[in-house]
């Protein structure tokens, strides 16, 4: 597992901001998207309502900035592999972290994709790169942890990690405007916070490095 080096404010609001956590999030946000789930295949039309849509906001349907959350990442039966993985994830982090700055993901998650929506005028009907972002975090401090694809095949998550981002956001990038590049800085403004000091120190050691093997 890797120690990562995070942000002084990040460390200052783990040691001193302890109470500022979401208790049970992880199992709260199963819940929270086992009940979407349910409710839009009772009434598929019901998933526009829990959908982000930024002209509806404006027009008073203030929830919506909170219950686009419910909508899972799977409308069919693979949810309850999605949701199980998910939670598997958020209780892994949270082991890992502590309650205060997996809350603190969360919200870093959850404002961002806010904001994106707002200032772009974006409709997000899906919480896809929120719960990315968690395995992202998973797989930057764990990367050659395992789990088992169908129970048999194993693969480490760093794998994983790559093959999500090649779809969800190298393929974007080059074949997008700057617009969507923006888009998908801000909806992963949470990863970048917390690993970023860890990445640009990374890179300054391999630069001091090579420069002391050349």
């Amino acid at each position: 597992m890797r120690q990562i080096i995070f942000p002084n404010w990040l460390v200052w609001i783990d040691k001193n901001l302890k109470w500022l956590f979401i208790p049970k999030l992880p199992l709260f946000l199963v819940i929270i998207q086992a009940l979407g789930f349910f409710l839009v295949m009772q009434k598929p039309a019901f998933e526009d309502k829990l959908s982000l849509d930024p002209v509806a906001v404006f027009q008073g349907d203030i929830w919506r900035i909170f219950t686009f959350v419910a909508i899972p990442l799977a409308n069919n039966f693979l949810v309850f592999f999605v949701l199980w993985f998910f939670y598997y994830i958020m209780v892994w982090l949270e082991d890992v972290w502590g309650s205060t700055l997996l809350t603190v993901y969360f919200l870093f998650a959850w404002f961002s994709t806010v904001l994106v929506s707002i200032l772009l005028g974006i409709h997000i009907k899906e919480f896809t790169y929120m719960e990315c972002s968690f395995f992202f975090a998973l797989a930057t401090v764990a990367p050659n942890r395992e789990i088992h694809i169908f129970f048999i095949l194993p693969i480490a998550f760093k794998w994983i990690a790559v093959f999500i981002a090649a779809v969800l956001l190298v393929i974007p990038l080059f074949l997008g405007s700057y617009e969507q590049l923006l888009y998908l800085i801000l909806l992963f403004a949470n990863y970048l916070l917390f690993f970023g000091k860890d990445y640009w120190l990374l890179f300054k050691r391999e630069l001091e490095k090579r420069k002391r093997g050349g």
